[in-house]
């Protein structure tokens, strides 16, 4: 818990940091009876619909590259480098928002082991909005190739920024502080208690934010349960507390929250469909014309699902699933 005095300066702190106004915000939370009609009842179930945050088809990325571009812009930069799969939302997400401030972009991104059978969708829209396409054929290369085009770029006369993977720094994830803020809000003006969110957790900047933002404007009682569509929950859970003691440090206040990791439902591996998976993105898309994605959202709606069925939640219990976008996975050009 965070002293109050410790609190309202971690708030003025974190409320004079500079973003960028790119997003549509705030982002709607909706209910979700006919889904948990389906399920035969349980716990009430909300979702907040950043899938709907706008640049490059919304998802979680845009609330983080506001902070990220801006201190890129603040320093200078006239060009962003990023990494990221084929189907990247995060390289989508970066692609249109630097096409949106004038910014030169440049997207390392690994090549899937099978080439697909059709254009991923996320890589057309890149390719329409100019970005140049390098690709890896390794994870491991993609850092030191971030660097050799950063060094090319300044003998150039340009000025480019590196954005790590996802954006997921204590600096991006200054977005989901504020995207606690704005949940805060929500909730408030609906006189609504949230017992528990779910979300996707890989990269931990979306997870860290959270985790921040709870302490400074949410319910410290809230439990804040991550899903891993990729490594294991120790791993993940680093991550996190890496990311969160860095945004600590910004703020001016010590945060040691809980962090809750999910790994159950990774199923054969990352960007791979899971059957629980499968099964939790048909059904919302039947009860309540929500589509989610394969690779992210369908695993972390699936352990909702797989709980309530468990009967792991209290059936008296508010329950959000926070939507993080990517949906451009289902498609190709």
């Amino acid at each position: 818990m965070i002293h109050p005095i410790d609190r309202a300066r971690a708030i003025e702190r974190f409320e004079a940091i500079p973003r960028l106004a790119l997003g549509h915000y705030p982002t709607p939370v909706e209910k979700l009876p006919r889904l948990r009609d389906a399920l035969g009842g349980g716990p009430r179930l909300w979702m907040k619909r950043d899938d709907y945050t706008g640049p490059g088809c919304g998802g979680n990325k845009v609330r983080k590259l506001e902070y990220v571009l801006a201190a890129a812009q603040a320093d200078g930069a006239d060009a962003v480098i990023t990494c990221g799969g084929v189907r990247s939302n995060h390289c989508r997400a970066t692609a249109m928002m630097a096409a949106r401030l004038g910014m030169h972009c440049v997207l390392v991104q690994n090549q899937p082991a099978k080439p697909y059978p059709h254009l991923p969708a996320s890589l057309a829209i890149e390719q329409m909005s100019g970005a140049q396409i390098v690709p890896v054929y390794d994870r491991t290369e993609r850092a030191p190739t971030m660097e050799r085009i950063a060094r090319e770029l300044r003998t150039q006369g340009r000025h480019p920024a590196i954005v790590p993977l996802g954006a997921s720094t204590p600096q991006g994830a200054l977005g989901f502080v504020s995207a606690a803020s704005e949940l805060a809000a929500q909730l408030d003006a609906r006189q609504l208690r949230i017992d528990a969110v779910f979300f996707s957790s890989s990269s931990g900047g979306t997870h860290a934010g959270l985790a921040a933002g709870k302490e400074l404007f949410l319910n410290p009682a809230m439990r804040l349960i991550g899903v891993s569509p990729d490594d294991p929950s120790e791993s993940i859970a680093a991550t996190v507390r890496g990311i969160l003691q860095g945004i600590a440090i910004r703020l001016g206040a010590e945060m040691d929250a809980e962090i809750e990791v999910l790994d159950d439902y990774i199923g054969e591996g990352y960007g791979i469909e899971s059957e629980a998976g499968r099964e939790a993105l048909q059904l919302l898309a039947r009860t309540e014309g929500i589509l989610l994605d394969p690779v992210y959202t369908a695993k972390a709606m699936a352990a909702l699902i797989g709980w309530i069925r468990k009967g792991i939640l209290d059936k008296d219990a508010n329950v959000l699933f926070w939507h993080t976008g990517g949906q451009m996975a289902l498609f190709h050009a």
